[in-house]
């Protein structure tokens, strides 16, 4: 036997004995509620309407694009998440990951509030830049743990990446009603 075939073995018959404590329709349960969050601040506006009325960058995807690249990204990040929550307790940086992370899925549980909901392209810059920061602060915790919990991030990174540069140019350059702030260019 190889030691593939020896480590897989080993890995199978860990599952079986110590099956994982959480499973996918936790994770199915838990983007239940944070949808559930995060509806009413959508509702409750003009949701595509109100990002169109804002000034764009040249850069910046259309308002249909933002559906599928959120369903993308959390699909992986819940994954992620499963392997976290499913690792000993004790392992290192597992705790503050953990809160990372929690952070990360307030922020985006309450973007379309703060967005959609207020109109505040500050708030939107900060809610945006505010998750990019703590996604950057998961990957590197991650990194010292597991690297497929690094993986589970890297579609977040690229989107927000993205968002965080569009989410500044909408600052600049637009009003803000909630603030009451001219734009700034």
């Amino acid at each position: 036997m190889t030691n593939q075939q020896d480590s897989t073995l080993t890995r199978i018959t860990q599952a079986i004995i110590n099956p994982p404590r959480y499973r996918w329709w936790h994770a199915v349960a838990f983007e239940a509620v944070a949808q559930l969050i995060e509806a009413p601040g959508f509702r409750n506006t003009s949701g595509p309407k109100t990002y169109k009325s804002f000034k764009q960058a040249s850069f910046a995807p259309p308002s249909w694009v933002f559906g599928p690249a959120w369903a993308i990204n959390n699909l992986s990040v819940l994954w992620g998440n499963l392997r976290l929550l499913n690792m000993p307790a004790d392992t290192p940086y597992r705790r503050p990951l953990l809160w990372l992370q929690g952070g990360s899925w307030l922020l985006f549980s309450t973007f379309s509030y703060a967005y959609f909901g207020l109109q505040s392209p500050i708030l939107a810059f900060t809610w945006t830049s505010s998750m990019y920061a703590l996604t950057i602060a998961s990957a590197i915790l991650a990194s010292n743990i597991d690297p497929k919990i690094v993986t589970s991030l890297i579609t977040l990174l690229l989107w927000l990446s993205l968002a965080s540069v569009v989410a500044a140019y909408q600052m600049v350059y637009n009003p803000d009603p909630f603030f009451g702030t001219p734009a700034w260019r």
